[in-house]
């Protein structure tokens, strides 16, 4: 992890965002490494952790920041993707959820959660459920599909 933390990342007295004030075009960051990639050079389908998994929030935010989340290293890379990307086919939603975890606080953290049918994108799932069933888990592949073919490499992950 690098050295020193930004101050952007940090609470500073400021609440936990609704998903309602997301906005399409914001973009969420997300940390990856050398095994992530294809071999030409994309996202791999299969690495693409889903449901719920944590990005930062660019409006809180810069792409080399996903550096300091828990086990982040100084060689990890960072891919972009829409808001609207996120909530595609209305499959998942991202949640605000600062964190505070062994003395660093990450206030730009979000986590994409999964939408079950009939729940609208301004909807707020919970943290952790999971519905497992084959419908669902065709579902979750075309998300992870759309997100790979969707994403946008901001920095290179290196050896």
């Amino acid at each position: 992890m690098p050295e020193v933390y930004p101050e952007h990342l940090e609470f500073n007295g400021r609440r936990k965002i609704p998903t309602s004030e997301f906005k399409e075009e914001d973009r969420l960051f997300h940390g990856f490494t050398v095994n992530d990639m294809t071999d030409s050079g994309g996202i791999k389908t299969e690495n693409v952790r889903f449901p719920d998994f944590s990005c930062n929030w660019s409006r809180f935010s810069n792409p080399e920041d996903i550096r300091f989340r828990k086990n982040g290293l100084t060689t990890d890379g960072c891919y972009a993707f829409s808001v609207e990307t996120s909530r595609y086919n209305n499959i998942a939603t991202p949640v605000h959820d600062p964190m505070q975890e062994n003395g660093s606080e990450n206030y730009a953290h979000v986590e994409v959660r999964e939408l079950f049918e009939g729940e609208e994108v301004l909807f707020e799932p919970p943290k952790g459920r999971k519905k497992d069933n084959q419908k669902s888990k065709k579902r979750r592949f075309a998300y992870r599909i759309n997100l790979a073919n969707n994403s946008e490499i901001l920095i290179s992950p290196t050896a």
